[in-house]
């Protein structure tokens, strides 16, 4: 796939967390794809992904992935991100500092996530435990 596919398809990925579809999220995900939500423990395959992803949408009512930044090569994409989330408790965690990384198989698809943000910071904005 080429480097503007992987951009776009980062992209999109981005945009179904906004509109909070998991079946978009997953579709753009290999079936064995590793999901690294550091400092939590990796995720592997659709199965754990999605249970993470439903669990996580369960306590919350809206989501922002705000892309400030985003570099490619042939093999990742690197997103630099502030991401909101509104929970349904009624309160709000604005712009949580994020830095993703994006592999890809040879169809496209996200193989490898790796998300880097501050624990302390989350819990400092009042975020839930995860």
């Amino acid at each position: 796939m080429s480097l503007k596919n992987n951009e776009e398809t980062v992209k999109q990925f981005c945009a179904a967390w906004d509109e909070m579809d998991l079946g978009k999220i997953l579709s753009l995900m290999s079936e064995d794809a590793i999901y690294h939500n550091l400092p939590l423990e990796p995720l592997k395959g659709h199965e754990q992904i999605a249970g993470f992803v439903e669990g996580f949408f369960q306590i919350t009512a809206t989501t922002k992935f705000k892309i400030l930044a985003l570099v490619a090569d042939e093999k990742r994409v690197v997103t630099e991100r502030v991401d909101t989330f509104g929970f349904k408790d009624g309160s709000v965690m604005k712009e949580l500092p994020v830095l993703g990384i994006f592999e890809f198989d040879i169809d496209g698809k996200i193989s490898a996530w790796r998300e880097y943000w501050d624990l302390q910071d989350w819990v400092k904005r009042g975020g839930p435990a995860l």
